[in-house]
């Protein structure tokens, strides 16, 4: 039950009965549907046409990771999340009581949906199943490990501002929300509309019902970049739309309480297409930036180490930004003895910066600043 302190008198609630919407209109929505058609696919063409498009894939996804966090609240950086996956990675007992709460929120969406995309990828349906396996990821440690991961609401929630005891929005109610939730996957798998539009809608209805106690808003962008790839939009599971939203917050959340308080879906739909038109510009240039620095670096790299291996040790910080000295031996693909040798040339050089140093068994601890300041937001 809320707390009789909050005012409700400002909200929306939850519009029962109007989903699936029975019209749209198509003449205001058909300028902002061909503009990110357009872009969409020209991202794609692009992050096919690359011969390593997963070295510049996964930065990518660790952004969209600090992004769509930070629209929650949660604070973060790319290499604060670099830094909690090579500890992780190096087998460290202590990386997740070292590191902030924050921190290991925003890797934990990150790592929710590689595994989602990676589940869809081996034949894994797009369903309540996998939605609620994505969920019970993001909150499986840290702050949300209360608030039942991957279980859907079994009390009313609402959408406010705790600060100034305000509610704008109730969403659907705990007992109605099992066939919502049952007609909302439907609706995402079917073909009654445009594929666009039908993302635009499915990802505003889900945020309506916020079926789960917590991390609603992050489960919610996720599914777009699964729901676009499922419909053929794009190619490969990997387009990041949490950057727009983030920058044009009051807006995307307006956009969405109008649809419950004036049944406008339209306005909602023109805002979505809106915002895939300008994220996927903006993919495309941090994309052309890490594919550049990638070509620049390459040669740096050959004139540093003078191996042969140098295409390895480039390919392993890309894939690795920050990381442990003793995985980038083991794991480069080089013998030991050059991976050391290649290490320690590169930090002379400069392009690695020490963030711990060796001490005893515990190797040293690396950053690859090049990659890091591209992707810093």
């Amino acid at each position: 039950m809320i707390d009789k302190r909050y005012d409700l008198s400002g909200a929306a609630h939850y519009h029962t009965g109007a989903f699936p919407p029975p019209t749209l209109d198509y003449q205001r929505i058909l300028g902002p549907l061909e503009d990110a058609a357009a872009s969409l696919a020209r991202y794609d063409a692009k992050m096919s046409s690359l011969v390593n498009s997963e070295l510049l894939l996964a930065p990518l996804r660790r952004q969209d990771a600090v992004s769509s966090s930070r629209m929650e609240g949660t604070i973060s950086t790319v290499e604060n999340i670099y830094l909690l996956e090579a500890e992780e990675e190096a087998g460290s007992s202590t990386a997740y009581d070292q590191a902030r709460n924050d921190d290991i929120e925003t890797f934990l969406y990150s790592r929710a949906l590689r595994n989602a995309q990676t589940a869809m990828a081996e034949g894994a349906p797009l369903s309540e199943h996998l939605i609620r396996t994505a969920h019970q990821q993001l909150l499986s440690f840290g702050r949300g490990a209360h608030k039942r991961p991957g279980a859907y609401k079994v009390e009313q929630n609402y959408v406010g501002d705790d600060r100034r005891k305000e509610i704008y929005f109730v969403p659907i109610t705990p007992e109605h929300l099992p066939m919502a939730m049952e007609q909302l996957v439907a609706f995402m798998n079917g073909d009654a509309m445009r594929p666009l539009i039908r993302t635009a809608l499915a990802h505003v209805e889900f945020e309506a019902l916020h079926p789960f106690e917590d991390g609603n808003g992050r489960i919610g962008r996720m599914l777009i970049t699964l729901m676009l790839w499922k419909l053929g939009i794009i190619s490969q599971p990997n387009f990041f739309a949490s950057g727009y939203f983030e920058t044009h917050k009051s807006e995307y959340v307006e956009r969405m309480r109008a649809v419950s308080a004036e049944g406008d879906w339209t306005g909602w739909t023109c805002f979505f297409l809106t915002a895939m038109h300008e994220q996927a510009r903006v993919n495309i240039r941090t994309a052309d930036q890490i594919h550049a620095l990638y070509g620049e670096m390459r040669e740096r790299f050959r004139e540093v180490l003078n191996s042969q291996h140098h295409d390895l040790a480039l390919d392993f910080v890309f894939a690795n930004p920050v990381f442990r000295n003793d995985r980038f031996v083991a794991r480069s693909g080089m013998p030991d003895s050059s991976a050391r040798v290649i290490s320690r040339r590169l930090s002379e050089a400069g392009l690695l910066r020490t963030l711990v140093p060796a001490a005893g068994r515990r190797a040293a601890l690396f950053a690859f600043d090049p990659l890091l300041d591209v992707l810093r937001i």
